[in-house]
């Protein structure tokens, strides 16, 4: 299956918030699962975690515009991910290495 079918399966849409532009130390590529939450694969590309990656979960009114669910936000590093969203995350860090890495 190509990348753009997985991508379409799992998310609705992806942004990439590039260390220039958002957080000073990392990549983060953010997948909306839905109108109320998105998950991210996110890397550090400078400073002491250089190299290391995580995954956070949003959901709610505070992180997506008009959600109605509760807000809640998580972070997981790369070993306590939960089962359910390792294969999306594994997705996410494709996406990333192949379009967006070193930009």
């Amino acid at each position: 299956m190509k990348m753009t079918s997985l991508i379409k399966e799992n998310f609705e849409k992806i942004k990439f918030n590039s260390h220039k532009k958002h957080n000073p130390e990392c990549d983060i590529i953010e997948g909306h699962l839905n109108q109320d939450s998105f998950m991210t694969y996110g890397i550090y590309v400078k400073g002491e975690k250089q190299g290391e990656e995580f995954m956070e979960y949003y959901a709610g009114p505070n992180y997506v515009v008009g959600s109605t669910v509760k807000s809640f936000s998580r972070l997981f590093k790369t070993d306590k991910i939960p089962s359910k969203y390792k294969s999306k995350w594994e997705e996410l860090k494709k996406v990333y290495n192949s379009k967006y890495k070193g930009k």
